[in-house]
């Protein structure tokens, strides 16, 4: 029998089947749909699986998640998710049990099980996507905090009173250094906005062309100082970056270094292994630890 995996963001969900602790057999994905979310990714699920048995599924969310009741709670890039009982439609469609978390703390966990920071008992993930997303692990532990909100780095104020993120706050690290804040600096840039320009592009160009170099410059300046920050508040062994926007890390990761090497504490940067799939094996995870 399978596990499904299934990683819910705001642009697209992926999920995939797995036998054993990361064994991926068969993968899928759609574009996040506007309404009807859950309904449409059973579909989706029902297709691939065919007639195969399975004996649990586990979610990773983007947004603050309720992992006792199974639901999202709030999810600033993905309105049509928050408050809708995902755990009970699945279990519903599927007979089997469903376990829910968060992004983060999903690819947290792949990572420790399965990928880099497996030799480590300290370490924080952050995930760049849509959002910024984190998990943090103390110990072995992870910390969820009083009431689930642990991890949520990208929430913390990067800039007082500066742009507007989408959780509602002013100058949140989500709002100067995801995948979404790059793309408003690229809005911003006369030059390359009537260039059509999107992230991959400015990265590609970062070498090349002084008005990427710029924008790329500002991004890596504000996710470093959100970096630096953590590693002076946590003091973990290790910090990994991992989502979507790591994909084209080959552009930029030795400046990102740079930058971070301006801070007077030693800092062990990684890249996730397991790249984009690590929220998505990390939510296979959770039905086993629920066992």
């Amino acid at each position: 029998m399978y596990t499904i995996g299934i990683d819910i963001g705001g642009t697209k969900i992926k999920f995939g089947m797995f036998d054993g602790v990361s064994k991926l057999v068969k993968e899928d994905q759609i574009s996040t749909p506007k309404e009807a979310i859950v309904e449409k990714l059973i579909a989706a699920i029902k297709e691939m699986i065919q007639d195969q048995e399975i004996h649990g599924i586990g979610v990773a969310s983007a947004g603050i998640v309720d992992f006792q009741n199974g639901v999202v709670r709030s999810c600033p890039n993905l309105d049509a998710l928050a408050n809708i009982p995902i755990q009970d439609m699945l279990e519903d469609a599927f007979h089997v049990p469903v376990v829910i978390s968060n992004d983060a703390n999903c690819a947290t966990m792949a990572e420790g099980t399965a990928g880099v920071a497996k030799t480590v008992s300290s370490y924080i993930c952050i995930t760049l996507g849509t959002g910024i997303g984190g998990g943090i692990v103390h110990n072995n532990e992870l910390v969820h905090g009083n009431s689930g909100y642990g991890g949520e780095v990208g929430h913390m104020i990067l800039v007082p009173n500066g742009i507007i993120c989408g959780c509602g706050r002013k100058g949140c690290w989500e709002a100067y250094a995801s995948g979404k804040a790059l793309e408003r600096m690229i809005s911003e840039a006369p030059e390359l906005a009537s260039k059509n320009y999107q992230p991959k592009d400015v990265f590609q160009n970062y070498t090349f062309d002084t008005s990427c170099k710029c924008v790329v410059d500002q991004y890596l300046e504000y996710l470093s100082i959100g970096l630096i920050n953590l590693q002076y508040l946590f003091d973990p062994e290790m910090i990994v970056i991992g989502g979507g926007v790591i994909d084209s890390s080959k552009y930029w990761w030795s400046e990102l270094e740079g930058k971070m090497a301006a801070a007077s504490v030693p800092i062990v940067l990684q890249q996730a292994h397991l790249k984009n799939n690590a929220s998505m094996i990390g939510a296979s995870l959770l039905v086993k630890q629920d066992k």
